[in-house]
């Protein structure tokens, strides 16, 4: 079996035995991968530590063609963003772009521009000092951007048409002219923050994000993906409903 190196974002990891753990990681070069890390569970193992969620990591594994589930040799702790993992609702929040990535991530597909979106995304949360959940809405509009499925905020996405300062809004595509049927209607402040957050590309800019900006961010990615996010009902749990 051919041996490949790579950068990667472990995704989350769920255990396979006593001694062991399949751990997901997003990868540049072959999107999704699934790993089997063979005695993570022990004590002794060289590289337990590494495997640790949202940590940035090199990997070492074992491909072969048609297998779900390749087998991990080695992996080394690049950034394990202490920024994130040592603040509450950053960490919550975080999961959710984490979760994000992982369901539009494909297997075996490059997808260099989905990872260093979200990379710089995680760099860029550990060092911010602002509100979370603002963080977390640019960080998903990036990842959505990445994948496909921006949505469409500067004219109406059924028409073409100019909108108002409170635009409707279609979770199949984006803000619809007056007169369009709407899933919900935005307030002035949710669409001015949309319109601010989808033009940083580099960097999460300090604009005040009402609650209903993520709400409205997580509901439109999953009628995007035709899926629920676990890590939704953990903000809810946690925060309050958004």
């Amino acid at each position: 079996m051919p041996q490949e190196r790579t950068e990667a974002v472990v995704l989350r990891g769920v255990d396979f035995s006593e001694s062991s753990r399949i751990v997901t990681f997003l990868t540049p070069d072959r999107g999704r991968v699934a790993c089997l890390a063979k005695g993570a569970r022990r004590k002794n193992c060289p590289y337990a530590a590494a495997l640790d969620t949202f940590n940035r990591v090199e990997l070492v594994y074992y491909w072969k063609d048609g297998r779900n589930v390749q087998t991990l040799g080695e992996a080394a702790l690049l950034d394990a963003y202490p920024g994130i993992k040592g603040d509450l609702e950053k960490s919550v929040y975080a999961a959710f772009a984490l979760e994000l990535a992982g369901k539009v991530a494909h297997e075996n597909e490059p997808s260099q521009g989905l990872y260093a979106a979200l990379v710089s995304g995680l760099e860029n949360m550990a060092a911010w000092t602002g509100d979370a959940r603002t963080h977390v809405c640019w960080q998903v509009l990036r990842l959505l951007r990445e994948a496909g499925f921006e949505p469409v905020l500067d004219r109406c996405v059924r028409t073409g048409a100019a909108v108002s300062e409170t635009p409707g809004f279609s979770y199949d595509g984006g803000v619809l002219a007056p007169g369009q049927q709407a899933d919900r209607r935005l307030s002035a402040g949710a669409y001015l923050a949309l319109r601010g957050l989808n033009g940083a590309r580099d960097a999460c800019p300090r604009v005040p994000t009402p609650p209903e900006t993520f709400a409205l961010l997580r509901l439109y990615a999953a009628r995007q993906l035709d899926t629920e996010f676990r890590s939704a009902r953990v903000i809810e749990e946690m925060f309050g409903k958004q």
